[in-house]
Parts: structure tokens; C-alpha cells; sequence
């Protein structure tokens, strides 16, 4: 949670900007407002405001522009790079565990574990560690409150070899690859856009049906539940 209050100090700048980044997961303001006032505890709120804020000026409402002459200022593919990258921040940030590194995960085991045997043995240590503190256990946390019928549409908006992801983690685990390969290798996010991409990887034929529309009303719905359970 936000430790200073900065933004519930400000509390009718920032519900007004939680509410046009949420409004259309609401019927109406009052409707927002009666789910604002379930939100009893100050923390809460505070949480609430940052990520609603940050989601409306980072990722709903902003753009990533460039000016270059003779293109357009705004380039799909560039602006849904940062976008994504802006996402999973967001939902990393919403985490119940503090980050800890595999180190210091390794270190602080009981009983303790080393010296570890062989190659095989570490990679199931990794495994372990990634359920428990990895960011994808946050991502997959996020994304398994949604609605069944909307993890179903988002599971079927992206197709391997002609079938749909076979679970809502499966999904999450991909898009999260998409955000750690434009962050640690400089690859464009291609596969969020309003007209259907397909590419070749390791595991086959992909084709992706996933706009950034669709991202963003399951990353809004998802916030609608994350503090729901909050309360």
C-alpha cells in the first residue's frame, strides 16, 4: 500500500480520475461511487487512487508519441509496447509479497538447501520459487479473478497451432513474455493490435485476435475485483 497518503489527501482529484478510468465498468457514478465507499480503509483507498490514476494517464488515456517527420505521431505497435510494459507494472505493484530474488529466496529456505546437487534439482527450486515470488504468480493471481466468460474470450483471442490457450495462466504467462521481451530485448509488441498477427515460435503457429481494447477492460475489470476481495 501507498505508505505517504498522497492520495487520498487529494481524494476529490483522484476519485474523479479513478472513475474515467473505470466508468465504463460501472452502470453509472453513482454506481462507482456506492463501490468507492466500500473501500473503508484509508490504505485502500489510497491503492485504489494510485493504480486507477496511474492506469488513466499511462495507459488509458496516454500515448506514446514520436516526431518524426513524415509519420504518424502515433504508432500502434509502439504505443501497446509501453502500454503492456505500463500494465504489468501496475498489477505487479498490486502484490502481497514483497519482491525477493532467487538468492535470497535460495538463502533464506529452511532447512537450508545447499549445496544443491545438479542442474536438475536447481531448476525445480526455480520452479518453486517462481510460484511463490516470481512476478508471473502476481500476473496469473490478477488475471484467474476475472469472470469465467471473460478469461474464455481472452483465452480464445489467442490460438496455438489453431486451439485456444488451454488456461487463463497459460495466457497471462504469454503476455507477460510479450512485456519481458520488448524490456530485455528491444522486441516490439506485435501481437495486441486491432487487426489479427500471427508468427512462428518454438512451439508453433500463433495466431493473435487480442486488441488492446480487450486489455484493457480485463485489466479494469481485474482491478474491480482485486479491491473488492480487499474489502
Amino acid at each position: 500500500m501507498s505508505a505517504d497518503g498522497r492520495f487520498v489527501h487529494n481524494e476529490k482529484q483522484f476519485v474523479e480520475d479513478a472513475f474515467v478510468a473505470l466508468a465504463g465498468r460501472f452502470i453509472d457514478r453513482v454506481a462507482f461511487d456506492t463501490f468507492y465507499t466500500t473501500l473503508t480503509a484509508a490504505s485502500t483507498r489510497d491503492e485504489f487512487l494510485r493504480v486507477t490514476s496511474f492506469y488513466r494517464y499511462l495507459v488509458k488515456e496516454g500515448d506514446w508519441q514520436i516526431a518524426v517527420q513524415g509519420a504518424d505521431p502515433i504508432i500502434d505497435y509502439l504505443t501497446n509496447s509501453y502500454k503492456l510494459v505500463a500494465l504489468f507494472s501496475l498489477i505487479e505493484s498490486l502484490a502481497d509479497l514483497r519482491h525477493e530474488d532467487f538468492y535470497e529466496w535460495l538463502s533464506h529456505r529452511q532447512p537450508a538447501i545447499y549445496p544443491i546437487q545438479d542442474g536438475t534439482e536447481l531448476k525445480k527450486l526455480y520452479q518453486q520459487y517462481k510460484e511463490s515470488y516470481g512476478s508471473i504468480r502476481r500476473c496469473v493471481a490478477f488475471f484467474d479473478r476475472l469472470p469465467p466468460e471473460l478469461k474464455s474470450r481472452l483465452c480464445s483471442a489467442i490460438r496455438v497451432k489453431g486451439q485456444p490457450m488451454a488456461s487463463i495462466r497459460k495466457l497471462a504467462e504469454f503476455l507477460y513474455n510479450l512485456r519481458s521481451q520488448f524490456v530485455h530485448e528491444g522486441r516490439l509488441v506485435l501481437d495486441v493490435r486491432e487487426t489479427p498477427t500471427y508468427s512462428i515460435g518454438k512451439k508453433g503457429a500463433t495466431r493473435s485476435s487480442l486488441t488492446i481494447g480487450a486489455l484493457l477492460e480485463a485489466f479494469e475489470v481485474g482491478v474491480i475485483e482485486y479491491f473488492r476481495n480487499e474489502t
